[in-house]
């Protein structure tokens, strides 16, 4: 999971085809692949935006107009 995440955040605006994921893994295969993702997507870990393309998460921030009423 950490290697996948971390393909996934050093392009966070790209739409990573599954198949270009299990290739940067290389000892995986595409079917375990399709698996994998399909969980951490159930999970939230990541996103899937269509048919097998995949991004990362964008990390939740708190607007400036909360952090000043506290």
């Amino acid at each position: 999971m950490t290697r996948v995440l971390t393909i996934l955040q050093a392009e966070p605006e790209r739409l990573w085809r599954s198949r270009e994921i299990a290739e940067l893994l290389g000892d995986v295969t595409l079917v375990a692949t399709y698996r994998q993702l399909a969980r951490w997507t159930k999970k939230g870990m990541i996103k899937r935006v269509r048919t097998g393309r995949y991004a990362a998460v964008a990390p939740e921030t708190t607007p400036l107009r909360d952090l000043q009423k506290r």
